[in-house]
């Protein structure tokens, strides 16, 4: 499998992932409005269900959010710079945010594993709804936490990609922007 193959497939399986997160929030959250408006009724664990999937929403999109160029950055620095300076520089960055990341992966895992050692309440309350007082064990909290690590292993992934598109760009003779596919016209500032 090629790469660009491979990382087509990424991206879509990324993109599915998301639009299955956005899909059950919107369901779950529609069916607690209906409950709570219109039957007078809720869910005890659809509000805390909902901040779980907003909070993996939020780690795995944010990769798809860079490549987009919707993350905070400072173009002005590449546009005001020659073109092998500014890729040489765009490659020290995105490495170094790379590096960042794995090291927030690395805590972030850590942190999982201490933190994460009691059941879910929201699933807990679910499973007793429907099993009783024979339901399994719900799953434990590292399961929330891991978003951090699982999040910030992908970006870090795709940072040093970043870094390698701008290394391979000095001899092709390519422009940063055409690199990252972010030109600053089409940025918001």
């Amino acid at each position: 499998m090629k790469l660009k193959s491979l990382e087509l497939f990424l991206r879509q399986a990324l993109r599915a992932t998301l639009i299955a997160i956005v899909a059950a929030l919107l369901a779950l959250m529609t069916v607690q409005i209906v409950l709570r408006y219109g039957f007078n009724s809720s869910l005890l664990w659809a509000e805390e269900a909902c901040r779980y999937l907003l909070i993996w929403l939020s780690f795995l999109a944010v990769v798809l959010a860079l490549e987009r160029g919707e993350v905070a950055s400072l173009s002005f620095l590449g546009a005001s710079l020659p073109r092998v300076p500014a890729l040489l520089v765009a490659a020290l960055a995105a490495l170094a945010s790379a590096i960042l990341c794995l090291l927030l992966a690395r805590y972030g895992w850590t942190y999982a594993e201490l933190a994460g050692r009691e059941p879910i309440p929201a699933l807990r309350f679910l499973l007793e709804d429907l099993f009783g007082a024979s339901a399994p064990t719900a799953p434990r909290t590292f399961w929330v936490y891991v978003a951090i690590p699982a999040g910030m292993a992908l970006l870090a992934v795709r940072l040093i990609a970043n870094t390698v598109l701008s290394l391979r760009a000095i001899p092709a003779g390519t422009e940063v922007f055409d690199v990252l596919e972010q030109h600053p016209e089409n940025m918001v500032e």
